[in-house]
C-alpha cells in the first residue's frame, strides 16, 4: 500500500488488562477489517506484545507496541500512551510487575469490602475468571453479574465498584512526569490519551514542559470541538498526533475497534518525532 494511505488504531485494550478480546482476536479482527497498523495499549503492563507482534506477522498488521500508564497530573487522573517502548526494559518490567501486584492486593480489599456488604466471592473464583489477565474490577463486576447479586456490569460500578460506593479502593497513584520519564527510558513517546476526558489545558502545557511527545486527538468521547481544539493545540507546541478507539470489546453491540479512522500519516509522524528524539539523545547523550 502506497506511504501514507490506508486506517490504523492506535489505541486498544485485550484481555492482558481490562479488554475482553485475546490479542490474536484483536489482530485477526484488525486484519479483517483492513488495518494497516495497531496498538496494544493495556493498562500497565505489556504481557501482551509478544504475541501481538507473532499475530501481526501472521496477518501481515505492522504492531505498534504500546502501554497505557494510568497517571495523575496536579490531582487529575492523566492517562498516558507510550508508543515504540521496549517491552523488555527493565525499569518498565519493574513498574508492570510492581502494578500487578498492587492489582491483586486491591482486588482482595475490594473483595474484602463486598463481604461486609453481604456479597461472599472468593479470591479464588476471581483469579479463574481473570485467567491470564492482569486482575482488575471489571472481573468483579462480571462475577457479581454471574453470580447474581446484580443485572448488569454498569450496575456493579453503580452500586459497588465506583468511586464513592462501598466497595471502591483507591488506585495506585503514578505521578504523569514520572510515567513520561519512564516511557522515554524505556525507549518510547508519551502521548496523552483521550484528553478531553478531564485533563485541562494547563495540565496539558505542564507535561510539554516534561517532554511530552504527542496528543491523541481522535477519540470516541471526542466531540469534533474537542478534536480541532486539540490539533491546534499540537500544531502550536510541535506535537505528533494519535488516534484510536479506546476498545475494550464488545460487551453489547458491535466491536468499536477501527472505528475513528485514523489516517496512516498520524503514525509517520509518530515515527519521525521517535527517530529526532533518538537522533537528539545519540548526539547528546541525554533525552530532549
Amino acid at each position: 500500500m502506497t506511504s501514507g494511505f490506508g486506517y490504523i488504531d492506535l489505541h486498544v485494550h485485550s484481555n492482558h488488562s481490562d479488554g475482553i478480546k485475546s490479542v490474536e482476536e484483536i489482530v485477526c479482527s484488525a486484519a479483517e477489517r483492513g488495518l494497516r497498523a495497531l496498538s496494544i495499549t493495556d493498562h500497565d503492563v505489556t504481557t501482551g506484545l509478544t504475541q501481538a507482534f507473532e499475530s501481526g506477522a501472521r496477518h501481515g498488521v505492522e504492531i505498534v507496541p504500546g502501554i497505557e500508564i494510568s497517571s495523575y497530573c496536579d490531582g487529575l487522573e492523566t492517562h498516558l500512551l507510550g508508543y515504540f517502548i521496549d517491552p523488555l526494559n527493565p525499569a518498565l518490567n519493574e513498574f508492570s510487575n510492581n502494578f500487578r501486584r498492587f492489582r491483586i492486593e486491591r482486588a482482595r480489599e475490594i473483595l474484602h469490602k463486598l463481604t461486609q456488604q453481604g456479597i461472599d466471592i472468593p479470591f479464588e473464583l476471581l483469579q479463574i475468571r481473570a485467567g491470564h489477565s492482569s486482575i482488575g474490577r471489571p472481573h468483579i463486576a462480571d462475577l457479581l453479574v454471574e453470580e447474581g447479586f446484580v443485572f448488569s456490569f454498569q450496575e456493579a460500578f453503580n452500586k459497588f465498584l465506583a468511586e464513592h460506593r462501598p466497595a471502591y479502593v483507591p488506585k495506585i497513584k503514578v505521578a504523569a512526569e514520572e510515567a513520561i520519564a519512564l516511557i522515554h527510558a524505556a525507549g518510547g513517546l508519551a502521548v496523552i490519551a483521550h484528553p478531553a476526558v478531564g485533563v485541562t489545558d494547563a495540565v496539558i502545557h505542564r507535561l510539554i514542559a516534561c517532554g511530552l511527545d504527542g496528543l491523541e486527538t481522535l477519540h470516541p468521547k471526542h466531540q469534533p470541538y474537542h478534536i480541532q481544539h486539540y490539533r491546534e493545540l499540537a500544531a502550536e507546541h510541535g506535537l505528533a498526533e494519535s488516534g484510536g478507539s479506546d476498545c475494550h470489546g464488545a460487551r453489547q453491540g458491535e466491536l468499536m475497534l477501527g472505528c475513528m479512522m485514523v489516517p496512516y500519516h498520524f503514525l509517520e509522524k509518530l515515527k519521525s518525532r521517535l527517530a529526532s528524539r533518538t537522533a537528539s539523545i545519540s548526539r547528546t547523550g541525554r533525552h530532549p
